[in-house]
């Protein structure tokens, strides 16, 4: 299997160095849509430390046929876009604050992001589009922290706690109502995502020290993090949405350096389960992550990420609009 999944890589990369040689093919869907799932394969390979060259060569692409404002009036494009941002964004929120990628990029498309896929078929790793949008102002912020013309630790605490008080606002049961089956599905889903990226916005932030350590901020990540496993115990039953599920375990992971040997075990049990079941090495790149982390004595965000990595389960990306003769 290694064998043959080498050879087939070798012929993909091939056929697409050939499609960027010439000027007219370049920049076309299908050589974006080819970069995509190599870059997908490597990551679900564990195959590949430099993933982002990938993500580099799209955006580069897409700038080329006049950014993303009119690579995304292509309806085509809508499912790679989808992957591509959603790749970009949680790969930023699980890397070191000094490495992060094309943050202000992203933070400028903010506005036009939600019209454009708002009402989507394909979900952004079924994290609403109201908390990933919240994703990406955490990751420009943590940039922002990082530069030596940052603005003062007032400002930034003052935003890093606006972001969070829309966190928490955030409603999942009417994220359910919005959807016109399976409810009780989406107010599961919405619920893991509002206390996973509640707890990537207190915890990256106190990394930096935007966000102060106190009493009351400890307890609040205390309790998104009982009840987070709680859900995820839930979630991760499901066939459906259990691929979903590998960013807020790592990110459960992180917060349970903090807590008890056992959300250790059911974090670490969790990810190697779910490695056999979606057939991904993701998980299991977490996991050494993560116990790396718990090892090491250390209790801030930053310190368990040494590099940047991409923790999706998403396996493959939706080609069906580029091939018309199909439909």
């Amino acid at each position: 299997m290694v064998e043959k999944f080498y050879l087939y890589w070798g012929l993909a990369v091939r056929s697409l160095n050939e499609y960027l040689d010439m000027e007219d093919r370049r920049s076309g869907d299908t050589v974006i849509a080819g970069i995509l799932t190599l870059l997908l394969a490597d990551i679900q390979q564990g195959s590949s430390f430099n993933w982002r060259c990938h993500l580099d060569a799209i955006y580069r692409l897409i700038m080329l046929r006049g950014g993303f404002y009119k690579v995304a009036e292509s309806r085509s494009m809508e499912p790679l876009l989808l992957c591509f941002w959603s790749v970009a964004v949680m790969g930023n929120t699980t890397c070191p604050a000094s490495d992060l990628f094309m943050t202000t990029f992203q933070l400028e498309t903010l506005k036009f992001l939600p019209q454009q896929y708002i009402t989507t078929v394909s979900p952004i790793q079924l994290c609403p589009v109201a908390l990933f949008i919240e994703l990406i102002k955490i990751n420009h912020l943590r940039m922002r922290a990082r530069r030596p013309d940052a603005a003062s630790t007032k400002t930034f605490k003052m935003e890093s706690f606006e972001i969070l008080e829309r966190i928490n606002r955030f409603s999942p049961h009417r994220l359910a109502q919005s959807k016109s089956s399976n409810q009780e599905v989406w107010a599961l889903v919405g619920l893991v995502y509002q206390a996973a990226v509640a707890l990537y916005c207190i915890l990256s932030l106190q990394s930096l020290s935007i966000l102060p350590e106190t009493p009351a901020l400890r307890v609040q990540c205390a309790t998104h993090g009982r009840l987070m496993q709680t859900l995820l115990v839930e979630a991760l039953a499901s066939k459906s949405l259990k691929r979903f599920m590998i960013w807020p375990l790592v990110v459960l992971g992180v917060e349970v350096v903090h807590g008890d040997a056992s959300m250790r075990v059911f974090v670490a049990k969790e990810l190697s389960e779910l490695s056999q079941s979606v057939g991904s090495y993701v998980p299991l790149t977490a996991k050494r992550v993560l116990g790396e982390f718990w090892a090491s004595g250390k209790t801030h965000w930053d310190a368990c990420f040494d590099r940047p990595y991409a923790f999706t389960g998403q396996i493959a990306v939706d080609t069906s609009g580029l091939m018309p003769l199909y439909k």
